[in-house]
């Protein structure tokens, strides 16, 4: 090899250690910036597990409230088909017993009508006489 093409091999060689250094140096820059990256990730997947466990923690103190107001409403809805049971319970019993009424009350006016009816008849019978 002459003179020539070794410095040729050696400004090639030069070169390409330039361009190397200028790779590695700016691929060192990335993997910084990916640091900070994932650093700012780690922190705000922090705080997203945070709100999302306070979201479930809300979310499952909500069902809880809302399991607890069913029930009494389902509660209050057994007392109340018991005392629509009861309410019907008295109403045929009040039914039943205004029949009753009303045919005492019948024979009643029954009574007083054949009273009236006799007794005018009877005045009518003694004052033709």
């Amino acid at each position: 090899m002459t003179s020539e093409e070794m410095e040729k091999s050696i400004e090639f060689i030069l070169q390409m250690q330039a361009k190397f250094e200028s790779n590695v140096a700016r691929s060192e820059a990335n993997i910084d910036k990916l640091g900070a990256t994932v650093s700012n990730l780690r922190v705000s997947v922090a705080e997203l597990a945070g709100i999302v466990s306070e979201s479930i923690r809300i979310s499952d103190d909500r069902f809880t409230r809302l399991d607890d107001r069913l029930a009494k409403l389902a509660e209050a809805q057994k007392d109340l088909t018991e005392s629509q049971k009861g309410l019907t319970e008295s109403q045929k019993s009040l039914t039943e017993s205004q029949k009753t009424t009303d045919e005492r009350l019948n024979a009643l006016i029954d009574v007083v009508e054949r009273h009236i009816t006799g007794h005018n008849h009877g005045q009518q019978a003694r004052g033709e006489q």
